[in-house]
């Protein structure tokens, strides 16, 4: 799998884990009703942003600085709460690989968008 690749299958994933999210927030109360306002708002941006995004190169040229920085913070939410399986040995290894693989593009989006903002300086 490549960096590119990995991209698109997390923002997917991501997509689909606030809708699962939005359709478990049943409640009536206030608090509910802000929680879904928010899933909502955030699917709403990953529907417009999402098809956008055509590989890592696409986040600096298609993005607006605002939306790379959305992006960025649904990666690290995924990035931190990435389920390794270890049910079985073959589903460990290609978890464990994808995780790493996740770590190193974000290392890597974090790398470059610094050395875009000392060149903007």
């Amino acid at each position: 799998m490549t960096k590119d690749e990995l991209l698109i299958e997390s923002l997917v994933i991501i997509q689909k884990q606030v809708k699962e999210e939005l359709s478990a927030e049943t409640g009536d109360d206030e608090i509910s009703k802000e929680i879904r306002e928010e899933y909502e708002d955030v699917l709403e941006l990953l529907g417009y942003l999402v098809p956008k995004i055509k590989g890592i190169e696409s986040l600096y040229q298609e993005l607006e600085e605002d939306e790379f920085a959305f992006i960025m913070e649904c990666l690290e939410n995924y990035q931190d709460n990435f389920i390794i399986d270890g049910t079985n040995p073959q589903k460990l290894k290609e978890d464990e690989e994808k995780y790493s693989l996740l770590s190193d593009m974000m290392f890597e989006l974090y790398d470059s968008d610094e050395e875009e903002e000392d060149e903007d300086s």
